[in-house]
């Protein structure tokens, strides 16, 4: 099984709009792309060239129906319109497609037949789909995110289309350095009662995430890195000096601390990420639950 993703922005038709070409597709039930005077279905590299030289760039041509063509019922391809972002699973080649004057003029005329689900926004979709939506191309192959996205083809389809294996690996090597931090704020808010001066996240403070506080006034200043990064209590001090009152609380994923005997520094370990995660997966970011849940932790 592999997974792609496809950009939705073909040559539609005057008078038609992308909401309606949307529309057509789920109805349909098919993705593509255009291309519309490449006529073969040919499962070919070589066949597809010779017609794509009509095209002033062929290159583009090429590697998009290249890619059709490779496709294979079971595979999930992932789009998006308007940020809204959506899982498609495969279920008939391209090879078996027969465009009509619809296809056209919606300048669809080359496709793979697919099921439709909605997944949502952004937060909602593996990091490394979403760069993959960076390059032009229209349509490419993606690696490393296969097993999320069975995952959530299953959870938003409602279906066990997919056999999950849940790995016995340590979340900590899968999480992006952002969900990371954002399991140490929700952590701070949470367990320890700092909340967050929404308009603090918006800087970027050299030696700290964010700005939080407690209802007793206190505030909160919290540093998160994620890797092979140290951090010394001594580098976050200045933070403190018109503060007496205030906390730093330092989280690194190595877990290497060069301690001082300032009691306002804490230090976070990932014992207590792990021990918060299961006494509150209903509140962790869809996304960040699927990893970890994909991971085998909650299992254990």
């Amino acid at each position: 099984m592999k997974v792609w993703r496809i950009h939705i922005k073909p040559d539609i038709e005057a008078g038609f709009s992308r909401r309606d070409l949307l529309e057509f597709l789920k109805k349909e039930e098919i993705i593509g792309v255009g291309w519309s005077e490449i006529k073969t279905r040919e499962n070919s590299a070589e066949a597809i060239r010779k017609e794509a030289v009509k095209y002033d760039d062929p290159s583009s041509a090429i590697k998009a129906l290249n890619a059709l063509r490779n496709m294979q019922i079971g595979d999930l391809i992932w789009t998006r319109l308007d940020n809204e972002y959506y899982l498609c699973q495969v279920t008939d080649l391209w090879e078996n497609s027969k465009p009509s004057e619809m296809h056209r003029r919606f300048d669809v005329t080359n496709y793979v037949s697919v099921k439709w689900s909605d997944i949502g926004l952004e937060t909602k979709v593996p990091g490394k789909v979403l760069s993959s939506f960076r390059p032009p191309a229209s349509a490419q192959s993606v690696s490393g995110v296969e097993d999320i996205s069975m995952y959530l083809w299953n959870k938003y389809s409602d279906t066990d289309a997919y056999d999950i294996r849940k790995d016995n690996i340590d979340f900590w090597t899968v999480l992006s350095s952002e969900a990371i931090e954002e399991l140490v704020l929700l952590y701070l808010q949470v367990e320890k009662g700092f909340y967050i001066y929404s308009t603090s996240v918006k800087y970027a403070f050299p030696t700290y995430e964010c700005e939080m506080a407690n209802i007793m006034g206190i505030r909160c200043y919290p540093q998160v890195k994620s890797g092979d990064v140290p951090l010394n209590a001594d580098d976050y001090m200045q933070v403190l000096q018109n503060e007496p009152d205030s906390n730093v609380y330092l989280f690194s994923q190595s877990e290497s601390y060069t301690e001082n005997n300032d009691k306002r520094v804490k230090y976070i370990y990932k014992k207590d990420i792990e021990e918060f995660v299961r006494r509150h997966k209903m509140i962790l970011p869809d996304m960040t639950y699927g990893w970890i849940d994909l991971c085998g932790f909650f299992d254990r």
